[in-house]
């Protein structure tokens, strides 16, 4: 109520001015990126037209603020309406609009225009693949301007974690994940990643506010994308305003933010971007009430940088990065009356920080060949650390636990050629290397002998090469087929593996399409998993058991069928098998990499002996927003199973078996400018399994161990739920806009952390996170 009653004064006090904006963009050749001349730009609710100049440009001005569809048009191209544009007095919009080519001219047919907001950027991907838009991801309830946290709306997608951004993909470890921003592939960005989940965080490092519109998979990705064995994001950074210097400030309880972008000379079209952020959680965490036993106070920053250097006739030219700090510390206490839980004696300190820098390069040949190619640098380093106060008699005396400490350099290269044969072929093909150099070490202390041991010890290089050639046929205009191969290359393991991909396409009707993928992917493991450090006792030196391990293999088998109800309504249902092979397990027990969640002292020795099938169907109805108001609705029935080192099968940790998302929002507009926002989300899970806890090795380390041997049996009950909510409500005076924003991550729910040791009762208890988030921020552009 407090929340409205704000809103409603802000709109009392806002002054009715009438408020405008400018509309540009460049128009380009789909698959080459030639601009096209003299298309059409059509603004129907204003009534306002143009058409692109000699390079592709247009300028639509004066456009007062709201929403609209803004459609274009070229001869020998599909006509393409993009809708639902927010327009606002802060910022100019800027359109990167890519048509694509007609197959066959008809005579006398009229082409209805393409609305395709579902539809994946990338042209050779058939099943399981989603463009995620921007504006979405801002105003989707609970995303935070997260990718990672946007994708758990999507159908076959699940949350790893309520206070993680990590994602389970068709019932597949979050590790499975690929990232890659700008054509190259990167480490996890995301602050903290891989604390309590490997291949993920809490946040990501760069603000959505920089994306361009991008796609995710969810299976049976293209022949371009190697090492990944659930899911990918392929991230695009948008190029800054190069007419106009905008900036934006923001602030919050959790923050500050500022973000920056222009022209870097008159007269010439580069353009620069720039966005920085610092937050700490100290005002929320103690709002929390399972955090009122802890210390913790996590902190991060982040930049993020994109120059975008046109050259004329030597191509376009970018620079860019992102980079991020951050930590998470606990002290405890010396008072053993505060001994509640193990962190309340625990001395704890983890960092992660991560840059990565890039300059890629694109270049038009002959109007028929598009060449882009990409060269990076990524550092990221990691830390941590555990020390406890064992002994209630000597409160004040630390004794080490564990610590890992890791530093990776990797130098990426990518070429890709994308060619337009004819109207109805498209070939692509090129090549990736990934060059990494790496050390590593860690030791744990081992409970029974009361000794530290050696975990991980690595130093030295790694080299993974893949290369991919894939083609597109249009055989009319029904029906397309995309094949290809990648061919790569791991040097630890002289590994080499061919993976074939293939999809089909068939318009069956206006409305309706069906489609069937095939993928074969192969993923390693982190580095930490190769160099677990044995002690050979006859020898006296340490080898490495895990070194030869082979890369998991996952066979992806995808049936899509896409029902467009309405313009703005569709209906996808997507039932998919995977059938995963070669996986790291432990000999002669249930253990499986499968299950990997995150384990600082791992030090097992493994074999490729396991297997793995993850079956079910996604199902997505969705009612794109229109007239004020939007509806996602996505349902997945699965199931993952998977075979140990004892060749015995069992349900894997992430068999939750369903995930149901209802998620909605509702715009209003306020005195013919302004925008109120109201949007809700609401998730219903089956939880995931945990292993049974080792009760006497709990008793001994006075902490929670759980038997690691053991497979996943128990689940704490049959269903969790998350809600969250997101009030918005933004001001667009003459030449500024202010936006308001409350978002309450977790507003009704509760979901299931695991056990915890009560240190005073000797109990094992549940854990739960059931608090409600809050997060509050006023942003101000102009």
């Amino acid at each position: 109520m407090i929340v409205l009653c704000f809103l409603f004064i802000l709109c009392v006090v806002s002054v009715a001015q009438k408020s405008t904006q400018t509309m540009r963009g460049i128009i380009l050749d789909a698959q080459t990126r030639e601009p096209l001349p003299y298309a059409t730009v059509l603004l129907p609710e204003s009534g306002k037209g143009t058409t692109s100049d000699a390079d592709g440009n247009f300028t639509l001005e004066n456009i007062d603020v709201g929403r609209y569809n803004i459609q274009f048009g070229f001869v020998g191209y599909k006509p393409l309406i993009i809708p639902d544009i927010l327009v606002g007095s802060g910022k100019e919009v800027l359109l990167e609009v890519l048509l694509e080519q007609l197959t066959t001219e008809l005579e006398g047919v009229v082409i209805t225009p393409t609305i395709s907001k579902d539809r994946p950027i990338n042209s050779m991907a058939s099943v399981s693949a989603r463009t995620l838009l921007v504006e979405e991801s801002s105003r989707y309830a609970g995303s935070f301007d997260d990718p990672g946290r946007m994708a758990a709306n999507f159908a076959g997608v699940a949350s790893a974690g309520v206070a993680v951004n990590a994602i389970v993909v068709r019932g597949n470890s979050p590790k499975g994940v690929l990232w890659r921003i700008e054509g190259i592939d990167v480490p996890v960005p995301s602050h903290f990643a891989g604390s309590n989940v490997a291949g993920g965080g809490g946040i990501t490092m760069f603000s959505s506010r920089l994306l361009a519109n991008s796609d995710f998979y969810t299976g049976a990705f293209p022949a371009e994308f190697a090492n990944a064995g659930a899911g990918v994001f392929d991230m695009k950074l948008r190029n800054g305003n190069n007419h106009k210097a905008e900036f934006g400030l923001q602030a919050g309880i959790h923050g500050v933010e500022a973000a920056a972008e222009g022209p870097l000379a008159k007269g010439y079209n580069s353009s620069y971007l720039f966005n920085y952020r610092y937050s700490t959680l100290a005002l929320i965490f103690p709002l929390l009430p399972e955090m009122k036993n802890s210390d913790e106070l996590p902190v991060y920053q982040d930049l993020s940088f994109k120059l975008n250097l046109p050259a004329g006739r030597a191509g376009n030219f970018s620079v860019w990065g992102i980079g991020g700090l951050s930590s998470s510390r606990m002290r405890g206490t010396n008072d053993t009356l505060n001994w509640i839980y193990p962190e309340n004696r625990i001395k704890m300190d983890f960092y992660y920080n991560m840059g990565v820098t890039g300059i890629s390069h694109s270049k038009t040949l002959k109007s028929k060949t598009l060449i882009n190619s990409g060269l990076a640098l990524s550092v990221f380093t990691t830390g941590y650390r555990e020390a406890g106060r064992l002994s209630s008699d000597t409160p004040d005396i630390f004794t080490d636990l564990f610590e890992v400490r890791s530093l990776n350099k990797r130098l990426n290269y990518y070429t890709r050629i994308n060619h337009v044969l004819s109207s109805k072929i498209i070939l692509r093909g090129g090549i990736n290397i990934g060059a990494e150099r790496f050390d590593l070490t860690g030791d744990a202390l081992n409970y029974s002998s009361g000794h530290k041991e050696q975990t991980m010890q690595g130093e030295g290089n790694s080299l993974l090469v893949n290369t991919h050639l894939q083609s597109k046929w249009h055989v009319n205009n029904l029906f397309f087929v995309t094949g290809g191969f990648n061919l790569s290359w791991f040097n630890l393991n002289n590994e080499t593996k061919i993976e074939p991909r293939l999809s089909a396409s068939y318009q069956i009707t206006p409305k309706q399409m069906i489609s069937l993928g095939y993928g074969l992917h192969h993923q390693t493991e982190q580095l930490s998993i190769y160099y677990v450090s044995k002690y050979d006792s006859v020898q006296y030196r340490h080898y490495y058991p895990n070194k030869k391990l082979k890369r998991y293999g996952a066979h992806h088998l995808v049936l899509s069928y896409d029902y467009k109800v309405t313009s703005n309504i569709r209906l996808k249902i997507e039932p998919y098998l995977q059938k995963l092979y070669n996986v790291p397990v432990v000999d002669g027990t249930a253990y499986s990499m499968i299950n990997f969640l995150s384990d600082w002292t791992f030090n097992r020795e493994l074999v490729n002996k396991g297997k793995g099938t993850n079956y079910g169907v996604d199902v997505t109805v969705e009612r794109f927003l229109d007239k004020g108001y939007y509806l996602l609705s996505t349902l997945s029935l699965y199931k993952s199973d998977y075979t140990g080192g004892d060749d015995l099968k069992y349900r894997s940790r992430f068999d939750g078996g369903y995930v149901f998302n209802l998620l909605g929002g509702k715009e209003f507009t306020i005195k013919g400018k302004n925008n109120l926002g109201l949007n809700l989300k609401l998730t219903l899970m089956g939880p995931y399994l945990s292993q049974p806890v080792n009760t006497k090795a709990s008793l001994l380390a006075q902490d929670i161990i759980y038997d690691s041997n053991s497979p996943f049996v128990y689940r704490n009950s049959s269903v969790e739920y998350m809600s969250d909510v997101t009030f918005s409500y933004s001001i667009n005076n003459v030449k500024t806009a202010s936006i308001f924003v409350v978002q309450l991550k977790n507003f009704m729910g509760r979901q299931y952390q695991g056990k915890k040791f009560n240190l005073r009762t000797q109990q094992i208890e549940d854990d739960y996170f059931s608090s409600i988030v809050p997060f509050v921020s006023y942003k101000f552009e102009f």
